[in-house]
């Protein structure tokens, strides 16, 4: 069984690799470029075939990831005279960013689709009905019992559990009548809110219900939480770079963490396994877009330079740039290696 989660975990992190390699695919297409090649996996190839249009398509021997090779992308190329116009350096500043940008593009369309089928599966929300009595709280002392249902508060109606929680925690020490349904009856209990944190406590959980949404809701959903996790993943990362967030809280992961994170969301479920791949395949798109070469920002932010300066930046700045970038991601993935083996995530932990 574990052995079968792994395999599910290489073959979901390779898939998010594959989705951003064929974005840029894609859309070098589009824009007219000469792809040279487009495969699966790393390492020694196992077999390969060419398309009319010149493009070598094949397997790797691990089946991990993938990667595209456009002409033109790399500056030492020699390009025959006859394919120049289809270089990506004699493409327009559109076409070339497109292509660049399209990797992180579709993994966050990626995610939002992933984010939609974990919607469709059903998703679970906290009810009124109690399912869980802390010993030595007010909850328990004045009689409520798992199983009831708040349907008031001080004589207001409530319907969610978010307005029972903002209710009570607005009544820090407070004597409060909660209005309860319990075999069918109502009933009144008046406990006095304990004080935590400066907020009201009562001592309860609640049950959660699985609810069903319909198309529309599950598009909508889909796009706000997509939004809601690139904007917290700003937020991390500017947190991170300010020092707000200590390092050991958000620490590089090597692949080898990565797949351990997944086999472990794959335990926990097969809904969890696909929302953890969105998380996952928008973190990807997000940090592929930082501005360091070689990653897709840097290129972005190289395109940028050349369109402004109308001229190409000398090939000795690209190459020192490349190098400083290639030696940061080196040492993260070293640092995230040492991590993964002497402290290794737990999700059960988080």
């Amino acid at each position: 069984m574990v052995i079968l989660q792994y395999i599910l975990a290489i073959l979901g992190f390779s898939l998010i690799i594959i989705v951003h390699e064929l974005g840029h695919f894609l859309f070098a297409k589009a824009g007219g470029m000469h792809v040279h090649e487009f495969f699966i996996g790393f390492g020694p190839k196992v077999f390969k075939f060419k398309s009319r249009a010149g493009t070598d398509y094949g397997l790797k021997a691990i089946p991990v990831g993938g990667y595209v090779k456009v002409m033109g992308m790399d500056r030492n190329e020699l390009i025959p005279d006859d394919m120049k116009e289809k270089s990506y350096q004699k493409k327009p500043f559109y076409k070339k960013f497109l292509t660049i940008f399209a990797g992180a593009g579709f993994n966050v369309i990626f995610a939002i689709i992933l984010i939609a089928i974990f919607l469709s599966m059903g998703v679970y929300e906290p009810s009124n009905i109690i399912d869980y009595v802390q010993p030595d709280t007010p909850a328990e002392q004045s009689g409520i019992m798992v199983g009831d249902r708040v349907i008031a508060i001080n004589g207001e109606p409530i319907a969610t559990w978010d307005e029972f929680a903002e209710k009570t925690q607005a009544r820090p020490g407070e004597k409060v009548t909660y209005t309860i349904v319990r075999d069918g009856k109502e009933m009144e209990i008046e406990p006095v809110l304990d004080i935590v944190d400066g907020r009201g406590y009562l001592g309860i959980s609640p049950r959660y219900i699985e609810k069903r949404l319909g198309f529309g809701e599950i598009v909508t959903e889909s796009f706000r939480m997509t939004g809601d996790i690139l904007v917290t993943y700003v937020k991390l990362f500017g947190q991170l770079f300010s020092g707000k967030i200590p390092f050991e809280e958000a620490r590089p992961v090597s692949p080898i963490g990565v797949v351990s994170i997944f086999q472990q969301s794959i335990s926990l479920g097969i809904q969890n396994f696909i929302l953890f791949m969105a998380l996952v395949s928008i973190l990807i798109g997000f940090g592929n877009l930082l501005p360091l070469l070689p990653l897709d920002g840097g290129n972005i932010i190289l395109l940028i330079v050349e369109t402004i300066r109308r001229k190409p930046v000398p090939q000795r700045v690209v190459e020192v740039a490349n190098y400083f970038g290639i030696f940061l991601m080196v040492g993260l993935l070293i640092v995230g290696f040492v991590y993964d083996i002497i402290s290794p995530f737990d999700l059960s932990n988080m």
